[in-house]
C-alpha cells in the first residue's frame, strides 16, 4: 500500500511539473512577444531625432532649416513634437447650400421651445443706421413740444416779434409813470433807490425798443427800394455796412446836438477811451 501511494504521488508530481513548465513557457513566449513589440517601438522612436533634447537646443536657425529640408516636413514635426499617431483621413463632405441651411435653421426654430433660452443673433447681418431701426411704441405717441425751440415752428424774426408784442412798450410807458409817482411819494431811501433802479431799467428798455424799431423801418425802406428797382428793370443798390455805420453815427451826433447833450457825450467817450489806453499800458509794463 505504501508503495502504491508513493507511485501515485510521484506521478502527480511529474504531471504538475509538466503543467508548470508549460505555463512558464507560455508566459515566457508572451513576455518575449511584448518585449519585441516594445523594442520595435523604441527603435522607431530612436530613429526620429528629438530637437527638444539639449544637443539640438543650441542649433542655429539655418541648420534647422537644412534639417527640415533633409528630413521633410512630417519627420521634422515628429522630431520637434515627438511621434504622433497617424490620423485617419476624414471623408470629404460636401458643403450644404444656403437653402439647406435656411431650411435646417427654420426646422430648429420650429422644434425649439420658447423656454429654451435667449435667441442667438447672427453677426453677419448689418446693423441698421442710427434712427432707422424699429420705432418704439412710446415714440409714436405725441410728445409735448416747446414752440420756442422747435424748428417746425419757423425761425425767429425780431421785427415780427416787435410788431406782434408792441403792446409791451405801451405797458412799460404806463409803468414808468407809476414809478415816477411812487418815487415822489417815497420817504425811505432804500425804497427810493430800488424805484430809481426800476425807472432806469424801464427807460433803457423803452429806448432800446425805439432803436430797434428805427432799424426795422430803415431795413424795410431799403427792401422796398430794391424791389421797386427790380420791378423797373434796374439794378438794385445795396449800401455797405461801413457806410451805414458812419451815417448812423452822424445822425446820432446831430440828435445829441439838437438836445444839447453833445459835450457830455464827448466827455464820456473820451474817458472811456483813456481808460482802455491805461489798461493797455498796465498790461504792457
Amino acid at each position: 500500500m505504501n508503495s502504491q501511494a508513493n507511485d501515485s504521488d510521484s506521478e502527480y508530481s511529474v504531471e504538475n511539473e509538466g503543467l508548470e513548465s508549460s505555463a512558464e513557457e507560455d508566459k515566457g513566449s508572451d513576455s518575449n512577444d511584448t518585449s519585441d513589440d516594445d523594442a520595435d517601438e523604441d527603435d522607431e522612436d530612436e530613429d526620429v531625432p528629438k530637437l527638444a533634447d539639449d544637443e539640438y537646443k543650441t542649433m542655429p536657425f539655418e541648420d534647422l532649416l537644412k534639417l527640415q529640408k533633409k528630413l521633410g516636413a512630417r519627420m521634422y514635426n515628429e522630431a520637434i513634437f515627438g511621434t504622433s499617431k497617424d490620423k485617419k483621413p476624414s471623408a470629404l463632405k460636401p458643403k450644404p447650400s444656403k437653402k439647406a441651411k435656411q431650411k435646417h435653421a427654420s426646422e430648429n426654430e420650429s422644434s425649439s421651445d420658447s423656454d429654451s433660452g435667449p435667441e442667438e443673433m447672427t453677426s453677419k447681418r448689418k446693423v441698421p443706421a442710427l434712427g432707422m431701426g424699429k420705432k418704439d411704441k412710446k415714440a409714436s405717441r405725441t410728445q409735448p413740444r416747446d414752440p420756442r425751440f422747435d424748428p417746425r415752428q419757423g425761425y425767429f424774426s425780431g421785427r415780427q416779434f416787435r410788431n406782434n408784442y408792441s403792446f409791451l412798450n405801451d405797458l412799460r410807458q404806463k409803468e414808468l409813470k407809476k414809478l415816477n409817482n411812487k418815487l415822489e411819494a417815497a420817504t425811505d431811501p432804500e425804497e427810493a433807490s430800488k424805484i430809481k433802479f426800476l425807472i432806469q431799467r424801464t427807460e433803457n428798455q423803452i429806448r432800446e425798443y425805439a432803436k430797434h424799431k428805427a432799424l426795422d423801418a430803415d431795413r424795410m425802406r431799403e427792401k422796398q427800394q430794391a424791389r421797386a428797382a427790380i420791378q423797373e428793370g434796374k439794378r438794385p443798390f445795396f449800401e455797405r455796412k461801413s457806410t451805414k455805420q458812419a451815417r448812423a453815427l452822424v445822425e446820432q451826433y446831430d440828435k445829441l446836438k439838437d438836445h444839447g447833450a453833445l459835450d457830455k457825450h464827448i466827455d464820456k467817450r473820451r474817458k472811456k477811451i483813456s481808460a482802455k489806453d491805461r489798461k493797455k499800458l498796465d498790461f504792457a509794463t
